[in-house]
């Protein structure tokens, strides 16, 4: 076995670089293992300039790696990925376990009937967060029905987006069912009703 000069790492002889810090190993000395010790036994740190060791310290796995591409910390992962459209964080968690069936309820019948929701639950941030995100589906709904009056291509326009906004709710719902704030996909980024 040889001692990497640089941390004090035991590797294998035929190793060419060390396997904690990467540091070359040309010009390391081989070491007898003392006493019949395994190979992954604790390693001995060798003597570095000054006559002082150098510390005994392994740093790899000490902490989370975050999936590629992810950034902020969040607990298991290491660091996730920031979603501004996520504003879930922003509300209390007793008024989103509380309230999640009134928050659905503009989405799954009219916004109008989730303005009467939020009338009944008129303290919860949660409910009046998603009945803003169902009146902005429900208004880009009215404009779309006005190109029903243009033979064919209005007709095949409005269709599509009006089943594509269908699948906007039912997101939504299933979303508000998770307890999560988030802005309707699509129309969640227009900028009325903020």
């Amino acid at each position: 076995m040889k001692i990497c000069a640089n941390c004090g790492t035991q590797v294998p002889d035929d190793a060419t670089f060390c396997n904690n810090c990467g540091s070359s190993m040309a010009g390391s000395e081989s070491v007898a293992p003392a006493n019949n010790a395994s190979a992954d036994a604790q390693p001995q740190a060798a003597p570095a300039q000054n006559g002082q060791p150098y510390p005994q310290q392994n740093y790899q796995g000490a902490y989370p790696q975050a999936p590629y591409g992810q950034t902020g910390y969040q607990q298991g992962y290491g660091y996730a990925q920031y979603d501004p459209h996520d504003h879930t964080a922003e509300f209390d968690a007793a008024d989103i376990a509380e309230n999640k069936v009134f928050a659905a309820v503009p989405y799954f019948f009219s916004s109008f009937v989730g303005i009467i929701a939020g009338i009944y639950v008129k303290d919860s941030a949660f409910v009046k967060f998603h009945i803003k995100n169902a009146l902005k589906i429900d208004l880009v709904t009215i404009i779309l029905c006005l190109f029903f009056a243009i033979p064919f291509i209005g007709w095949i326009f409005s269709g599509v987006c009006l089943l594509i906004l269908l699948v906007v709710k039912i997101i939504c719902m299933v979303q508000v069912l998770q307890g999560k704030a988030k802005d309707a996909p699509i129309v969640g980024s227009l900028g009325f009703l903020k």
